[in-house]
């Protein structure tokens, strides 16, 4: 089969063999199409580490997508039988993973989410990454006693997600926007408290609107610049999940007497959660997305779509609006 794979820093489309019988707990998909990530262009750069996340057979390049499962290993339930799937290759470790760039990937189920048969199946090609982030997050944050979420970044796909988890769960959540027109749109999404970075009267909103919603969770996808801003007019005992640098490299810079607010700062990856973790509950995590799945907010923004043999162009691709270019086999 046609399989697009890394090799050294770069990619290259090569023949690889293909996978014909799923081992156990593992499927055999028919990759539809898979967009590409931020993750995606981190591992081709050679970001990981060696044993920081499951690796490809054959070094295939590609951890989301959706597709057709055509076989189940033994142990696999038989309800993904047949089923459109959208899948993120970095959940689990196993021997047998293939990258979803290629015309058929072996992954286990547990990487992968039931799409529902009357939603349409390229919309999330990109999605399960941003769905079972957020998912994960909020299972972490209820058990560590927060009442409320800080999201920065609220117009990212991770950030939109979150808003979709934070309303099928009923959790107080407050989203940062770049603009106006940023808030306009998440208010179509169903957002309400909404703060924006540029006016004139924004910290004053934050503080008051944090403290009403004892929201101490604060789920970081910018990094230096905002916090930076924000950190002085925290909760007490609020903590600061770092889990993107969308905003460059600037470094924090505050005084030492802002940690005697009680405020921390620690990572967040969802492969450390225990939702991820624990088998039973990531099994469970799954089947809730699928449930939530026909919520707006976890569908993949769709730019330019283009072929294997077009993945010079694809990594190059970018949008202002966000969208994601998309691999089509």
């Amino acid at each position: 089969m046609k399989a697009m794979i890394s090799e050294g820093n770069d990619v290259k489309l090569q023949d690889v063999p293909q996978p014909e019988n799923p081992a156990t707990g593992n499927l055999i998909i028919k990759m539809t199409a898979c967009g590409i990530n931020a993750g995606d262009l981190a591992f081709i750069g050679g970001a990981f580490p060696p044993g920081s996340i499951p690796v490809s057979q054959y070094h295939i390049c590609g951890v989301s997508g959706v597709g057709t499962v055509l076989k189940i290993g033994e142990g696999v339930p038989e309800a993904y039988q047949g089923k459109n799937v959208t899948v993120y290759r970095s959940l689990k470790f196993d021997d047998h993973i293939t990258g979803t760039w290629s015309e058929y990937a072996e992954l286990p189920y547990l990487h992968c989410a039931i799409v529902p048969e009357n939603l349409n199946l390229e919309d999330y090609s990109g999605s399960l990454v941003n769905i079972i982030t957020p998912y994960a997050f909020l299972k972490q944050i209820v058990e560590e006693g927060h009442k409320g979420i800080i999201a920065t970044a609220g117009n990212s796909a991770t950030g939109i997600s979150m808003l979709g988890i934070c309303q099928a769960y009923n959790f107080p959540l407050i989203l940062i926007a770049r603009t106006e027109k940023d808030k306009i749109d998440l208010e179509q999404l169903g957002a309400t408290n909404i703060v924006v970075q540029n006016d004139d009267d924004f910290k004053a909103r934050l503080k008051e609107l944090s403290q009403k919603l004892s929201a101490t969770a604060i789920y970081d996808g910018v990094g230096g610049e905002i916090i930076n801003k924000i950190i002085d007019i925290l909760p007490l005992n609020s903590t600061i999940y770092a889990y993107g640098y969308l905003g460059g490299k600037t470094p924090l810079n505050f005084h030492s007497s802002i940690l005697m607010k009680g405020i921390t700062l620690k990572a967040f990856g969802n492969f450390r959660t225990k939702t991820v973790q624990d088998s039973n509950q990531l099994k469970d995590a799954l089947a809730a997305i699928s449930e939530i799945m026909h919520m707006p907010h976890f569908k993949t923004k769709i730019g330019r779509k283009f072929t294997l043999e077009e993945i010079k162009e694809a990594l190059s691709y970018t949008s202002e609006s966000g969208a994601k270019a998309m691999l089509y086999f």
